[in-house]
């Protein structure tokens, strides 16, 4: 009896150690799979999710990323810093294996770079996103996805179509028309917009755009391409919509039409209220950096088209970096914060144009007008832009070319280079960078 008894204990004993080490193999093998067994046993026991985000000033999806987090038993650490910041950290990040956050902004110009180690993310067609994809634009979904179209790196957060801001009084002063049909009609072209510009400063006595890099930036964007073909190769110089660029700022820089005022200082946001500017060359989120870089500018501001068409500066992603614990309740934050009916949520409050176009032509949107900006229709504005919007290749080394090109202009606008010089150093320095990669 006593032996029976003994065999039987070292039985229990060994079926005990097995289950316990298959249930060890299925955790450390949660990764591979769409759901994650730390965050299901926290679920099942109560115990709250902590997800950590990082973000950039300006996108304006805290409060609802805060609304979801009460709803749904989370806890949110969201991070928030300077654009550039939050890239480089993420790189950093990704690159020692440690310290990235379960959801990580990625903006368009930058997607390109991670796409090229997409094993570091979670590949959001794994958790179920393929369900998402007639939700989006087609180009913006595809600007997140491999080659191959096997792994999503991201979810559109909003795209970025143009619009010009005018200041009324400035226009009014200078001898323009106010009305917003008229100033269309009136600069529907950029030897138009120069030409106003002169007016501007001759009987307004202030510039006419902040700076040149953003003007440059602006018609840049206008083209079929940019600086990369798809497969890589620099098409700067073969560029004309590039080189037309640079020589139409040129010629803005002779007319003395720019305030010479960089973007995002403190200096730009005095500029914008009291006029030192007439105009803003604005993405749909930029509305929400007038606000709230000059909130006493209210009502002085109105919008219309901008000259020649729209083009698109910006649009982000949010990501799920491979070292997070929790992608399935990340994946689900970000499904739900990025739906439809948040997006237009997001658009109403802080101007971000949604990326997905049933919105486009919903009442909300064709009828949604803004105060600061004199009533204008802003939601059928945007949405008109949002149409005309021709998608370009970025590539994972456009951020290091336009900043290039920036420095260069602003060197022509300070005076201390000609813009022939200036777009020769450029483009040697740019092709220098780039025979290093």
């Amino acid at each position: 009896m006593v032996k029976r008894i003994s065999i039987l204990l070292v039985s229990l004993i060994m079926a005990l150690s097995v289950a316990a080490c298959s249930s060890n193999s299925g955790a450390n093998n949660s990764d591979k799979g769409s759901t994650n067994t730390v965050s299901d046993e926290k679920a099942s026991s109560g115990e709250k999710v902590k997800l950590t985000i990082w973000l950039w000033p300006g996108m304006g999806i805290e409060d609802q990323i805060k609304e979801y987090a009460a709803k749904n038993n989370l806890e949110v650490d969201i991070q928030l810093s300077p654009f550039a910041d939050v890239h480089n950290n993420l790189q950093t990040s990704l690159a020692a294996g440690s310290g990235a956050p379960d959801i990580s902004a990625v903006e368009v110009k930058v997607i390109e770079k991670f796409k090229s180690s997409p094993e570091q993310f979670y590949n959001l067609l794994d958790l179920g996103a393929g369900d998402l994809e007639t939700d989006y634009i087609d180009w913006k979904w595809k600007q997140a996805l491999t080659a191959d179209g096997s792994a999503l790196l991201g979810i559109p957060t909003d795209i970025g179509p143009m619009a010009m801001a005018y200041r009324t009084d400035v226009f009014e002063k200078a001898g323009l028309p106010t009305d917003p049909n008229e100033v269309a009609q009136l600069i529907n072209t950029w030897d138009a917009f120069i030409e106003a510009g002169k007016k501007v400063r001759a009987n307004a006595g202030v510039g006419m755009i902040d700076n040149a890099a953003s003007l440059l930036n602006i018609m840049v964007g206008q083209g079929d391409e940019k600086y990369f073909k798809p497969d890589g190769t620099l098409i700067l110089k073969d560029n004309p919509q590039v080189k037309k660029a640079w020589d139409y700022v040129s010629k803005a820089l002779e007319a003395n039409i720019t305030a010479n005022i960089d973007a995002w200082t403190t200096e730009w946001g005095t500029g914008m209220t009291n006029g030192d500017f007439a105009v803003e060359l604005a993405p749909a989120w930029m509305m929400g950096f007038m606000k709230s870089n000059a909130p006493d500018a209210s009502g002085k501001w109105n919008i219309t088209m901008m000259p020649e068409g729209s083009g698109n500066w910006g649009g982000s992603f949010l990501t799920v970096p491979k070292q997070s614990k929790h992608s399935k309740e990340a994946y689900e934050l970000i499904k739900w914060l990025l739906s439809p009916e948040q997006q237009l949520e997001t658009f109403k409050k802080n101007g971000n144009f949604p990326s997905t176009p049933s919105l486009f032509i919903s009442d909300e949107i064709q009828s949604f007008t803004d105060p600061y900006f004199s009533n204008a229709p802003v939601g059928k504005l945007y949405a008109q832009a949002a149409e005309l919007v021709k998608p370009v290749w970025e590539g994972p080394d456009s951020q290091t070319v336009e900043d290039t090109l920036n420095k260069a202009i602003t060197s022509v606008e300070d005076k201390q280079a000609s813009s022939e010089d200036a777009w020769k150093s450029a483009i040697a320095d740019i092709e220098r960078q780039m025979s290093r990669k």
